[in-house]
């Protein structure tokens, strides 16, 4: 009884202590990248979808300001851990409090995502739509507006698990004003348990094509047990150990 108990003390703590944050890995980005999720602000996306309100999202920007994380001008793409499970966002420039002079910033957005994961939209034009939840892909598409003078939009996908897949696909619109830094406009952040960084990626990996997109896609990563397996090693000795007695 006592090794039993044991055991599963033992379990219980590297459980506790291997289990992961979630990790996405990014592909057609500088060969590949992962990026792990870490902890932001408290009830970030309210209570319902679909609407990620602008007050909720200037405080993912000061959190991030807070780590020397410059997101002003910039599209900001990281993995973080919400009320709503581990969540895929992308920023579009900062929302710091908007100047009474607008400068219009524009951006073409289709995501794609599994069909039951959720979607939030800070959406300043209004002009984002976001396809039903269902049994396959889910859909978000439109045209991002924001006043580039201290405003910003912002799109995310909730609640996803190990095996979920998303692509992002942005596009300059014509010759409209962009509203963004060029040539480095995107940029990844990694939770590296302790605070927030930005992925360094050649420049050449940080801006659109001459077509004017910018994609890639992601997907959640089922956690590698080889931590566990470590963890577990004594087990075998345990139970030895209980058949001796």
């Amino acid at each position: 009884m006592i090794v039993r108990t044991c055991v599963a003390s033992l379990l219980a703590s590297c459980i506790a202590t291997v289990a992961p944050a979630g990790i996405i890995a990014v592909s057609d980005i500088g060969g590949g990248i992962l990026l792990n999720s870490g902890p932001l602000v408290p009830g970030l996306f309210g209570n319902s979808e679909t609407a990620w309100s602008t007050s909720a999202l200037a405080s993912v920007h000061a959190h991030l300001n807070s780590n020397g994380i410059a997101t002003d001008g910039k599209i900001t793409i990281l993995a973080a851990e919400t009320d709503y499970g581990i969540s895929l966002m992308a920023l579009i420039d900062a929302e710091i409090g908007e100047s009474s002079t607008a400068s219009l910033g524009h951006l073409h957005l289709d995501t794609v995502a599994n069909g039951s994961n959720l979607a939030f939209a800070n959406d300043s034009g209004g002009l984002i739509t976001i396809g039903p939840a269902s049994s396959n892909a889910r859909i978000a598409s439109g045209s991002l507006e924001w006043n580039s003078n201290g405003g910003g939009d912002a799109f995310a996908w909730a609640g996803l698990l190990p095996g979920n897949s998303m692509t992002f696909r942005f596009n300059r619109t014509g010759i409209a004003q962009l509203g963004l830094n060029e040539p480095a406009t995107f940029q990844f952040i990694n939770w590296n348990g302790a605070a927030w960084g930005v992925v360094a990626l050649p420049v050449g990996l940080q801006g659109f094509t001459s077509t004017g997109d910018y994609g890639f896609a992601a997907s959640v990563l089922v956690p590698a047990p080889s931590a566990l397996m470590m963890c577990a090693a004594p087990l075998p000795l345990l139970l030895r150990r209980r058949r001796a007695i």
